[in-house]
């Protein structure tokens, strides 16, 4: 285990390639600091990029005051599902990628498989990078299998040179793929010991030394967590992250 601080980025995302495509996964109950720890990285990232809303709560960034406008630093919520993402807008300057905002209705008889459009509409064109942010994962797939586009990202993100950030309360209830795909997993207060067992299990760390790991940083306080990093093979524990904008 090493500890870390959370003075500007944690080191572990400084080796993040958004031009190649990554996948960051984070886990934890409600209002522990999942969902934070991912919007920080949907507003860094410098190219197109598409949040997916399950439930209407998800808060990517400042909107637009008129849908359908781009401006640098905002997001626009979109309502309508396209086959490709916008391409960026040019006026004598660097180039304005779209960051766009699509809430489903989950009362819609066509919920899921828009959801899934939505995933590939995230990675078109392949040709450019982009990047998806899917929060409430467990929407998107269940424990057995994931729709098509979301098996392609799992499986060929990099051919795609596609990013997705992923996030939701239980890892036991997804397709193990996510976890095992991902180059960062971020762990938050997880109480269930199937949830904590599936992580280890996942990334090849013992189940009982992850599962003291988890019980001592979440004693620490709210939103301490820990960031396993695939590349390196390598649990760190942190601190909260700074409020958003520090």
């Amino acid at each position: 285990m090493t500890e870390q601080t959370t003075e500007g980025r944690p080191s572990a995302l400084s080796n993040l390639d958004p031009t190649q495509g990554f996948i960051v996964s984070a886990f934890g109950r409600k209002g522990s600091g999942k969902t934070t720890f991912n919007r920080r990285l949907f507003r860094q990232y410098p190219f197109a990029k598409l949040c997916i809303d399950v439930n209407g709560e998800a808060d990517p960034g400042p909107e637009v005051e008129h849908p359908g406008r781009y401006e640098r630093g905002r997001v626009t919520k979109i309502h309508e599902l396209e086959d490709r993402m916008p391409p960026p807008r040019e006026w004598g300057g660097p180039k304005l990628y779209p960051a766009l905002h699509y809430v489903a209705d989950p009362g819609s008889v066509t919920y899921r498989e828009d959801l899934d459009r939505a995933i590939g509409m995230g990675m078109n064109p392949s040709d450019a990078p982009s990047m998806v942010w899917a929060g409430e994962v467990n929407e998107f797939c269940t424990e057995s299998a994931s729709p098509p586009h979301m098996r392609r990202l799992l499986q060929q993100s990099r051919h795609w040179r596609v990013s997705a950030l992923f996030d939701g309360p239980r890892p036991k209830k997804i397709d193990s793929l996510i976890i095992m795909q991902s180059d960062l997993v971020a762990i938050y207060d997880l109480p269930n010991p199937a949830d904590r067992m599936r992580v280890a299990e996942t990334i090849a760390f013992k189940p009982a030394d992850f599962d003291e790991e988890c019980e001592e940083t979440f004693s620490r306080g709210p939103y301490w967590f820990l960031l396993w990093d695939a590349r390196a093979k390598q649990l760190y524990r942190y601190p909260p992250l700074p409020a958003d904008g520090a």
